[in-house]
């Protein structure tokens, strides 16, 4: 490395360096979990919204909450509530959205204080006549958030928009809520390793796909417990020797230097629940494969379920129920044992 580019690199590092030397402990930790806070509160949004939670959504706002978009301008929950009611229709007792969801992604968080600005994407994608995901609507999501009685609300948001693009004109904010008292360095320590716990569960799942996608059977299967199991349907696999036989039989054994160039997998709108040594997470995925002409076509589209352990200090996998949505595990089985037939 030339001495220009280590001099660069030093010039960047600096503030970044200087910025975490002047940040107490406490401070570090309310940064992460105000973060980790937000993104959750992101995620749930589009939940709430897929699920028809009207309510559970509209709690994610503060009482004086804005929502600006398509359908107008709407302030407090009530208000916000309604308008879903009004535009989306009150759901059926045991309503499962087999339609369409929300893919979020790409939040930026910055805080400051008791408030915080954040901007997001998403992906609206609905089910198509042949039961495929398609990506219907793109926009992204300019928000300002407030700390209310400890817990992170939305104090206004916008959403935009962008392919096809709208504008819903936004005015500015209110200004910021009162400070909370301090915590005992006891509580920062716990609320640190919950921050981490919940980054570290994020990772294996990132890397279940990372690992599926590479074709690499011993790593994937390590992110399993030893008492692990993989769920599909009816399809169950336990244990990490049968979970990567399982791998083996449906894609065969990799050769030497295998690089995928024919499929991969996004996962996205991660939610973790830590407790102790065990947690609990859910998270969609979405397999992408390479189509006749070359170009990247959405194949299918569904949701993770898992649990958790703590095993040998490490997270690991005790069960993960894969639930196909578009299409269903049923319609996915029929076309792949047709097309089997037509090789």
């Amino acid at each position: 490395m030339s001495y220009k580019s280590i001099l660069a690199a030093m010039l960047l590092l600096a503030p970044v360096c200087a910025q975490a030397q002047d940040l107490t402990l406490e401070q570090r930790v309310e940064r992460m979990e105000a973060e980790s806070a937000i993104r959750r509160a992101l995620i749930e949004y589009g939940a709430f919204l897929d699920s028809r939670d009207f309510a559970a959504y509209a709690d994610l706002f503060a009482a004086d909450g804005v929502w600006v978009g398509g359908f107008g301008t709407f302030t407090g929950p009530a208000a916000i509530r309604q308008m879903l009611i009004d535009n989306l229709g009150a759901p059926e007792p045991g309503f499962v959205n087999k339609s369409n969801f929300h893919m979020l992604t790409n939040p930026l968080i910055e805080v400051d204080g008791d408030r915080a600005r954040v901007t997001s994407k998403y992906m609206f994608w609905t089910r198509s006549t042949e039961d495929r995901p398609t990506p219907s609507l793109a926009g992204r999501y300019v928000d300002e958030f407030v700390r209310v009685n400890g817990e992170w609300k939305i104090a206004r948001r916008t959403t935009w928009g962008e392919i096809p693009f709208r504008d819903p004109n936004v005015p500015p904010a209110p200004g910021a809520g009162p400070p909370a008292p301090p915590p005992s360095l006891s509580a920062l320590q716990a609320r640190l390793q919950r921050a981490e716990d919940q980054l570290a569960i994020q990772r294996v799942i990132t890397d279940y796909s990372k690992f599926i996608d590479a074709q690499d059977y011993d790593a994937y299967a390590a992110l399993f417990a030893k008492d692990g199991v993989w769920q599909n349907g009816a399809t169950v696999r336990r244990g990490k020797d049968e979970i990567k036989a399982m791998l083996t039989g449906l894609f065969g054994t990799p050769p030497p230097g295998f690089v995928n160039r024919e499929s991969y997998h996004l996962v996205s709108n991660m939610e973790v629940n830590v407790d102790g040594d065990h947690a609990t997470a859910r998270s969609r995925h979405l397999l992408v494969m390479r189509g006749p002409d070359g170009s990247p076509i959405p194949e299918l589209a569904g949701f993770y379920e898992d649990e958790f352990i703590r095993e040998d200090g490490r997270w690991k996998i005790l069960r993960r129920v894969d639930n196909p949505v578009m299409p269903t595990s049923e319609e996915w089985l029929k076309e792949i044992t047709a097309r089997r037939a037509q090789q």
